[in-house]
Parts: C-alpha cells; sequence; structure tokens
C-alpha cells in the first residue's frame, strides 16, 4: 500500500481514501459505525461520493450540533479515544499509536512532560473519530494482507494557520516534530495542506518515504478534503501495488 501524500495529508481525508480500498460490504459496515460513534457524540458524518476533474473518491464531512470541549488532557483525550474504538468494535493498536505521536511531539512544541499534554483542535470528537476509523481500516486492511504502507513525500502548505493557541506559521510547531526525519515540503499554495493527525498517521504506518510513485497500481482511491488549494480541492490518494 502507497499513501501519495503529495498534495497533503489530513485525518479526514486519508480515512476517506483508505475507506476506498475495503470491499464495499466492509466499508459500508465501517462507515455505519462510525457514523453511529458520531452521532452519540452530537455529530453528524457522511461520507460523500466527489468527482473533480475526471477524478473520483471519497470524502468524510462533520457537522457539529452543539459545541465540543475547549480541550482535553492526555488521560481525557485517550478515555475519548478508547470509547469510540470499544463503540466502532476496534481492537487495532494503530489509533493508540497515533495518538502517542501527537503526544509526544505536543509535548515537545509546548516543551513539558507528555502528562501535561492538553489537547485542543485534536481533542474533538471528529479527530477521535478519525483516529479511531483509520485505526480500524487499517486493521481489515491488514486482515486482507495489505497492511504494510510505504508514502510519498509530504506536501506540508505554507503561510499562517489559525488553531487554539492563536495564529502560528505552518506547519504548526506539532507538526513540525512530527515531521522530524520525515520527507517534507511547503508545495506552492498557502494555507495548511497537512495536520498533525494526518501526518502521525502517516509517520505510524508508513514504514518508509519514497517519490518513485507506483505507475500502474492494482487499485487506487482518493480521498477528498474540504478546502481547496490552487482553485483544487486538497486530496491524499492510497494505491495498492
Amino acid at each position: 500500500m502507497f499513501i501519495d501524500a503529495r498534495e497533503g495529508v489530513s485525518g479526514d481525508m486519508l480515512l476517506a481514501a483508505m475507506l476506498g480500498m475495503l470491499t464495499e460490504r466492509e466499508r459500508d459496515e465501517a462507515v455505519v459505525a462510525l457514523a453511529s460513534a458520531c452521532s452519540g457524540r452530537s455529530v453528524e458524518m457522511s461520507v460523500l461520493d466527489v468527482e473533480e476533474a475526471g477524478e473520483r473518491g471519497l470524502s468524510v464531512a462533520y457537522v457539529s450540533r452543539r459545541q465540543g470541549p475547549e480541550g482535553a488532557s492526555r488521560n481525557e483525550a485517550y478515555g475519548a479515544l478508547a470509547e469510540v474504538e470499544a463503540e466502532i468494535g476496534s481492537r487495532s493498536t494503530t489509533g493508540r499509536r497515533i495518538l502517542d505521536a501527537i503526544m509526544e511531539a505536543e509535548a515537545k512544541a509546548h516543551e513539558v512532560p507528555v502528562h501535561q499534554v492538553h489537547l485542543h483542535e485534536i481533542a474533538r470528537a471528529q479527530a477521535m473519530v478519525n483516529i479511531a476509523g483509520i485505526g480500524l481500516v487499517h486493521s481489515l486492511l491488514e486482515r486482507a494482507g495489505h497492511g504494510e504502507f510505504a508514502a510519498s513525500t509530504i506536501t506540508t502548505g505554507r503561510g499562517i494557520v489559525v488553531v487554539g493557541h492563536g495564529a502560528v506559521r505552518i506547519p504548526a510547531p506539532a507538526c513540525r516534530f512530527l515531521l522530524e526525519g520525515m520527507l517534507h515540503q511547503p508545495g506552492d499554495s498557502p494555507g495548511e495542506r497537512a495536520t498533525p493527525v494526518g501526518v502521525a498517521a502517516v509517520k505510524v504506518l508508513a514504514s518508509r518515504q519514497t517519490d518513485d510513485i507506483p505507475v500502474s497500481p492494482l487499485a487506487r482511491s482518493v480521498g477528498f478534503g474540504t478546502r481547496r488549494f490552487g482553485g483544487r480541492l486538497g486530496r491524499v490518494a492510497v494505491v495498492r501495488t
């Protein structure tokens, strides 16, 4: 399996692309479970078919029916992830490993011990569902013999983004620490093209990075985002070679 992150990567985009690699039955069951977990947290989840410029794929969209928490402590975040994983029937360790990577990066960014990390955007139900969902789908792909991943260079975007701590330069501090030792580039368009959840997921899933992009894959799935960069929807592709 290969993650093509040359146009960026976020949690929802990667989840959408990975869902597209499942059988129809597996995908339907996973989406029902994830949507149910969202509904219990006053969030509506939709998985949409998207076509742009001849390329088709999926997009995961969320709508919150009420204001979520302002943040979460380390223990609260792990507890929230465990609750979602239990509800969707995921026994995968991948989600926790993704959250581990985020916690370590946040601790470095704020120069505090890991147990003192307090999450903001990533504490929201949508982010926890993305993390748990990626773990669930990864376990299903592993069961089918497709659990090994490589990845391309990650395009991060450029400019300024506003987060819970205020306006920061892209990539945001935690993302910069996650990207250490990884191949990445800013790209040409302004805006945040790679999020901490997306980068952490690639860091956990991919054993290596290469720009030798598979040209004749056996299967290809595109996960679309909701933002446009240079007039083009953000997207990440997952291919099976």
